[in-house]
């Protein structure tokens, strides 16, 4: 039985692209940096903070710091850019941003009478700031909002998603975990326990739904409310 759904945020409800446009224009600004400049620092960290995540286990707070400290130190600059990164993310167009798709996924979740909770991992910004342009894009959708710089876990770990299923009143096997990233989403959702539903956007054209393996692969999220019921089934 599914009695509650969660979402990863960014690729999935939010357009990463979007967000880290906005980030790097205003580190620009901030450290007189070319956006050239800033945009393969901003590459370089991401992929040096998701090794140190995948060997040493940062928590979602210090791949944050790390990220941030990464990145100040490739650009030479010495201020703080966490609260420039935090007040860009937070204060971006809504709609710009926001997957069309998503927010009607999110309405048909609820409209099956599920609870609904978002789980994300943290890069460069604070949940915080996430926080914000989650609730100006959903409102009070969601029953439960659970990042790594707050419950200490980032996903693959089963332990972020044993947070979400305690936060939102489920047992772990009636969860499912909606996310675009193979490993961290599909991959950490299916071994904690949970059925799983891959974004796959641009990757995939159709859906390719599989309820005896407790998954499915969809191209977006329109009719993830079916994908959802024949999840059910298994």
């Amino acid at each position: 039985m599914i009695r509650a759904v969660t979402f990863d945020v960014w690729d999935t409800l939010l357009n990463l692209k979007v967000a880290r446009e906005a980030m790097i224009g205003a580190v620009s600004r901030v450290t007189g940096r070319p956006a050239d400049d800033v945009r393969k620092a901003v590459s370089e960290a991401d992929r040096h903070v998701r090794r140190l995540r995948q060997l040493k286990g940062l928590s979602g707070a210090e791949s944050v710091r790390a990220s941030v400290s990464y990145l100040a130190s490739s650009l030479g600059y010495g201020g703080d850019l966490l609260q420039v990164i935090n007040d860009a993310v937070a204060s971006l167009d809504v709609s710009a941003v926001t997957f069309q798709d998503s927010l009607e996924a999110v309405r048909d979740v609820r409209g099956l009478g599920l609870r609904v909770g978002v789980l994300g991992n943290t890069l460069f910004w604070s949940s915080s700031a996430t926080r914000r342009l989650l609730s100006r894009a959903f409102g009070d959708a969601f029953d439960f909002m659970g990042f790594a710089d707050e419950i200490g876990h980032s996903k693959p770990s089963p332990e972020a998603f044993l947070a979400a299923a305690r936060g939102l009143g489920v047992d772990i096997g009636e969860l499912v975990h909606v996310g675009d990233r193979a490993s961290e989403d599909l991959g950490g959702a299916l071994a904690a326990g949970l059925r799983a539903v891959l974004v796959a956007r641009g990757r995939v054209s159709e859906a390719i739904v599989l309820p005896e393996l407790g998954f499915a692969v969809v191209p977006d999220l329109r009719g993830l409310r079916q994908v959802i019921l024949s999840l059910s089934t298994r």
